[in-house]
């Protein structure tokens, strides 16, 4: 009977189709790409990929910042009781060894 109730609760769909973002998000990403140096969006790629490999769906949404040597992560985990979890597995990142990183995790 506990098995029925404790089973993981299918969460939205996370991955839209490109054709349904709307206009606000695409003009977003296009200042966001400018913005950002060569170098730093590389990094950002690398550490939002570790994040999804490692993580999976253990969060809801995960917004990665870097500047320079500074990195901040801002997530949301799935169920409150992940968020330490959430936390622990963000600081322990191989992508982040040389950055100074800061860990926000959203209610």
């Amino acid at each position: 009977m506990l098995g029925r109730i404790l089973q993981p609760f299918p969460g939205p769909n996370r991955e839209r189709p490109p054709e349904a973002k709307s206009a606000a998000e695409r003009a977003r990403q296009k200042a966001d790409s400018r913005d950002e140096p060569a170098g730093d969006a590389v990094v950002k790629k690398k550490i939002e990929k570790q994040i999804r490999e490692v993580l999976g769906d253990r969060v809801r949404s995960v917004e990665v910042r870097v500047s320079g040597r500074n990195v901040l992560i801002v997530a949301e985990a799935t169920r409150f009781w992940q968020k330490r979890a959430v936390r622990r597995t963000l600081e322990t990142l191989p992508a982040l060894e040389g950055y100074r990183a800061r860990i926000d995790i959203d209610d």
